[in-house]
């Protein structure tokens, strides 16, 4: 998964289940693919639906401290490109997100970001490659410290979990509650991240429920560009969170997903189909509640 921004190839390693179906065609299943999942459940049936949704997309967000131009806001918009970074590297800067409602909190997943404005302090060279300058850590950059805390009024806050003293330097991790925690807001305050940096983060990615209605059933406008491509027209919702695009060459066989965040599409372009082969789309709605499948369209 393409990120790009300390380097043209900085990447992410997705994993999503895979197998053949009764006919030896070979599927994976990267619907929601970046939410927590049961794998238990996934061993069972590898198009289960996931148990939580994502709580914290679009949601207000605000910090202890924003440098210029990375707001707090940017930790809950869903791209891997932009971040929150706090003012300076003092310790004691938080992030904190309001989901606007008490929830049902199952899975917090916190993703610091490489500031590519950062100057290492620590030992280590910089070398001149083809097409960007690089820098070599010869040694440790030090522990990643943070504090998780939970709140329903935004005074009174409960830990979730403690990492003040942490010593490893995990910039990814996932802190679950199989029981739930009754929540709205959401604070990750910080002490320290390798190389006495200034905090960044590109997610705090909230995952849950809400107690609610699931979006409509969304009316669907499909269009066939040509041999490769198609597009996905809808109205928009203030219920919908989002929309799956799956299609495949059967309506059982829908094996192709894009997720699009927003509570609308307007002649969004889904291209890779195969020429000359029969062409079926879905489009799912899905908020904080749940998922509403959507009609199969034949093209």
């Amino acid at each position: 998964m393409k990120v790009g921004v300390c380097h043209i190839f900085e990447r992410r390693v997705g994993l999503w289940p895979a197998g053949f179906d009764a006919d030896g065609e070979l599927f994976c299943n990267q619907r929601y693919g970046d939410w927590p999942m049961d794998v238990d459940r996934l061993r069972d049936d590898s198009w289960a639906e996931p148990g939580w949704m994502l709580l914290s997309y679009g949601k207000q967000a605000f910090a202890s401290s924003c440098a210029e131009g990375h707001g707090a806001e940017n930790a809950v918009d869903e791209k891997v490109q932009t971040r929150w970074k706090a003012a300076d590297a003092e310790p004691g800067h938080w992030l904190c997100v309001d989901l606007g409602e008490e929830m049902d909190v199952h899975a917090v997943q916190i993703n610091f970001a490489d500031d590519p404005e950062m100057n290492p302090a620590c030992p280590g060279e910089f070398v001149q490659t083809p097409d960007t300058l690089r820098f070599i850590d010869l040694h440790s950059g030090g522990p990643t410290q943070w504090r998780l805390e939970t709140s329903l009024d935004g005074e009174g806050w409960e830990l979730l979990k403690d990492n003040w003293e942490a010593q490893t330097d995990l910039c990814h991790d996932l802190v679950v509650s199989a029981s739930g925690v009754s929540a709205r807001f959401i604070r990750l305050s910080v002490r320290a991240v390798p190389y006495q940096a200034i905090p960044c983060v590109s997610g705090l990615r909230v995952f849950g429920r809400r107690n609610g209605e699931k979006p409509p059933r969304p009316q669907v406008r499909v269009e066939r560009l040509g041999d490769l491509d198609f597009t996905v027209s809808t109205e928009e919702n203030a219920d919908t969170l989002g929309y799956n695009i799956l299609w495949g060459h059967s309506p059982d066989k829908l094996y192709h997903s894009y997720l699009v965040m927003g509570n609308g599409l307007d002649k969004k372009r889904i291209g890779g189909i195969t020429k000359g082969q029969s062409l079926f789309v879905r489009v799912d709605a899905f908020n904080e509640s749940g998922i509403t499948l959507g009609e199969v369209i034949r093209l």
